[in-house]
């Protein structure tokens, strides 16, 4: 049996025959995998997301009738793309904030004691001490610890190698400490 055309295969999905997924298979499935290979980098992500679109277009028609069927999947297929990436995202960015809290931690002496009025002088010492810091290094140390930026980015938006934005910023978790314990000392 060779290819089905658009119309048969929606009217599939209004039979709810389960071959309509299979026919929409056997037409677009490398068109569809090419798509999302635009949007993810990942050929195994971009497979889910190409049957994600598959189980969306068997959850949405009907009621929906498709006038152009390719772009209906395709549509279908970039919001699969776009909710692979949020989830990628996020778990990247939850794991760069527990790396980026590990490096702060570093910086805080006696980190198991931080009370509301600790914390608060904290804020002051942390202001005070970005204060005194060149205005390169305190865009380099702002980028990584306020806007959670990678060290790659960092150094290309600095023009610094990635060597030398990671040594100014060991220097400065250690100066900050050492700087906290100079003001905490002095209290």
């Amino acid at each position: 049996m060779g290819i089905m055309d658009d119309k048969g295969i929606i009217e599939l999905y209004f039979e709810r025959d389960e071959n309509a997924v299979s026919e929409t298979m056997k037409s677009y499935n490398g068109r569809l995998l090419r798509f999302a290979m635009h949007f993810l980098s990942d050929k195994r992500d971009a497979e889910e997301c190409v049957n994600d679109t598959y189980v969306r277009a068997w959850d949405t028609i009907p009621p929906n009738r498709p006038d152009n069927f390719f772009a209906y999947l395709a549509a279908l297929c970039r919001n699969a793309a776009l909710d692979v990436i949020k989830k990628n995202t996020a778990q990247k960015r939850s794991a760069q904030l527990v790396e980026l809290t590990q490096e702060m931690n570093e910086c805080i002496p006696d980190n198991s004691n931080i009370t509301d009025e600790r914390s608060e002088e904290l804020s002051e010492c942390i202001n005070g001490f970005l204060a005194e810091l060149p205005k390169d290094k305190r865009a380099v140390f702002l980028g990584r610890y306020w806007y959670n930026e990678s060290i790659a980015d960092i150094a290309k938006r600095t023009g610094f190698s990635q060597s030398n934005v990671k040594t100014m910023l060991h220097r400065m978790r250690e100066s900050l400490r050492a700087y906290i314990e100079r003001k905490e000392g002095a209290l």
